[in-house]
């Protein structure tokens, strides 16, 4: 991989002219650089659907070798090959014969399936999901994204979907979970003490299991319907934090979710939810803490004025495209939290920037409201 990380594909550096025209140019460059974007997930999602990440883990080998043992055309595995390389996706040596080309250890993990920050559900997820739905996004955009009453409508992805997804983005989790222990330390919070922790909607239910591994007195109950919970039981057994990991099978909306936790967590959740349903999810959350508990949310979050100032901004209002785009849901502002906060009896105590996402940390303003009969 590229220092940097990004692979660019324009020398800017070559568009310097000062004219109108010059600059017509210039942002004719850098709106295509964005229109062929597209090329990034087509390869690698080929590359896997083919099999030659999976072939290349076994061993290193060269177009002509891959495109025999994979029963491919040989010239366009030499064309994937080199887009892939060209992506950073994958390396390649210098033998007798021309090219070799090899997967690096880091890469093995993410795109190799089975692995903790393996990207392979993400892929799925694309092909399943996500590339037929932005070949409509012109028409969400003029009908919205509503259900058959026409009322705004929550992200209904399927559950089959969903637990291709929630491996496929385990690896937002590590630095997110970083940065939130780093500040319940801070704010007193210690692996001496016991404490509880509710994950809503917990998917692997990894964030909440990272936490364990960092406070070793510390127990977590993820909640989540029973196909996913069994994904995070059988995760929480790999990571050896099965003895203080449990999951709770069922809709989050039915029954109470209990009382006295010192942490509920809501990772990826709130994007998925129209305003009225995020009231509700607070509302609960509120009436479940312990006394002195906190409510931590996890999500994309941007100003009340949608400016991308920031990698987190930016990354949030391209996401509520997505959401929007695969069934519903938003990127929301930090002022419509204040205002979900507020309704539930809670107030925002701390802001935290990760690399994708933003944390925001809330704890009792009063006693909790209660919460209205079916809901």
């Amino acid at each position: 991989m590229t220092p940097e990380g990004n692979v660019s594909l324009v020398d800017e550096s070559l568009l310097v002219g000062v004219t109108d025209e010059d600059r017509a140019v210039r942002s004719a460059h850098q709106f295509y650089e964005r229109l062929i974007g597209l090329w990034a997930p087509a390869v690698m999602e080929a590359a896997h659907e083919l099999g030659v990440f999976a072939a290349l883990a076994e061993a290193p080998a060269d177009s002509g070798e891959l495109a025999r043992r994979l029963d491919c055309d040989a010239r366009a595995m030499r064309v994937l090959l080199d887009a892939l390389y060209a992506y950073d996706v994958i390396d390649r040596i210098h033998d007798t014969n021309g090219f070799r080309y090899l997967l690096s250890a880091e890469a093995r993990e993410c795109l190799l399936p089975g692995t903790l920050f393996s990207l392979v559900g993400k892929f799925m997820h694309d092909i399943n999901v996500a590339w037929p739905a932005w070949r409509n996004l012109a028409e969400v955009v003029r009908h919205g994204a509503r259900d058959t009453s026409g009322a705004e409508s929550p992200n209904g992805i399927a559950q089959e979907d969903y637990e291709s997804l929630v491996g496929g983005i385990n690896f937002w989790a590590p630095p997110i979970v970083t940065t939130l222990s780093r500040k319940l330390r801070a704010s007193g919070r210690s692996g001496d003490a016991t404490a509880s922790v509710l994950d809503v909607g917990c998917g692997t239910g990894l964030y909440s299991q990272l936490l364990l591994r960092e406070f070793p007195r510390w127990t977590a109950t993820g909640l989540d319907v029973e196909r996913i919970a069994t994904l995070a039981n059988a995760q929480a057994l790999r990571l050896g934090v099965e003895e203080r990991f449990a999951t709770r099978a069922g809709d989050f909306w039915r029954g109470g979710w209990g009382t006295g936790y010192d942490l509920v967590l809501f990772a990826n959740i709130f994007h998925l939810q129209t305003p009225a349903s995020a009231v509700r999810l607070m509302r609960h959350a509120a009436a479940c803490l312990a006394p002195d508990g906190l409510v931590a949310v996890v999500d994309q979050i941007v100003d009340a004025d949608r400016e991308p100032k920031t990698p987190q901004d930016r990354f949030a209002l391209l996401f509520a495209a997505s959401m929007t785009n695969t069934g519903g849901g938003d990127a929301y502002t930090f002022q419509e939290y204040e205002e979900w906060f507020t309704a539930a009896g809670l107030q925002r105590i701390e802001t935290l920037d990760t690399p994708m996402h933003r944390i925001l940390l809330a704890r009792r303003a009063t006693e909790p409201s209660a919460v209205p009969e079916g809901q």
